[in-house]
């Protein structure tokens, strides 16, 4: 996205801290055991936006975060089968991080579904699996999610793996 803006990273940045800056926020989860081998999670959390408290810090430096964030799943791990589904949602951000303002930008609000099924072969030496990463393919302004301003798109992938204990 910065590249075809005709913006590149500089070789070399530092950073100092400017001031002091208060965040808030609160984060709330559970975790359920449903039964032997089967494991539910659900959290939320919300900040608000950082405060500075002095002079000091310029308000263009300020990163906003994603007010909300929400994740739920289940993960399933029994003799012969495993498998787990997740849904993750994260609201809009404004990232600054280290560098200057024309490296400065949001992230949208995106809604991920990621997935796995596998089975155990040779009392569990085997394990075959497919895991999917964005399952619906959600597709914001950047053709897929993004999840920091420098961060990959991330689009449906499925991946297949073979893993071996010796």
């Amino acid at each position: 996205m910065l590249a075809q803006r005709g913006i590149c990273l500089p070789a070399e940045f530092t950073y100092l801290n400017l001031g002091k800056v208060r965040n808030k926020g609160f984060e709330v989860s559970l975790d359920h055991s449903v039964s032997r081998g089967v494991n539910a999670f659900t959290n939320y959390s919300w900040q608000g936006d950082p405060e500075t408290r002095d002079s000091r810090t310029p308000a263009s430096e300020l990163a906003m975060p994603p007010h909300h964030r929400f994740n739920a799943g289940v993960n399933v791990n029994q003799r012969r089968f495993l498998g787990s589904a997740s849904v993750n949602y994260t609201s809009k951000a404004f990232w600054t991080d280290v560098l200057s303002e024309p490296y400065h930008g949001y992230t949208d609000a995106f809604t991920m579904v990621n997935g796995t099924v596998g089975w155990k072969w040779l009392n569990g030496k085997l394990i075959t699996s497919l895991k999917g990463t964005n399952l619906l393919n959600d597709d914001n302004s950047q053709g897929g999610i993004q999840q920091h301003i420098f961060g990959d798109i991330i689009t449906r992938t499925v991946v297949g793996e073979v893993r071996y204990s010796f």
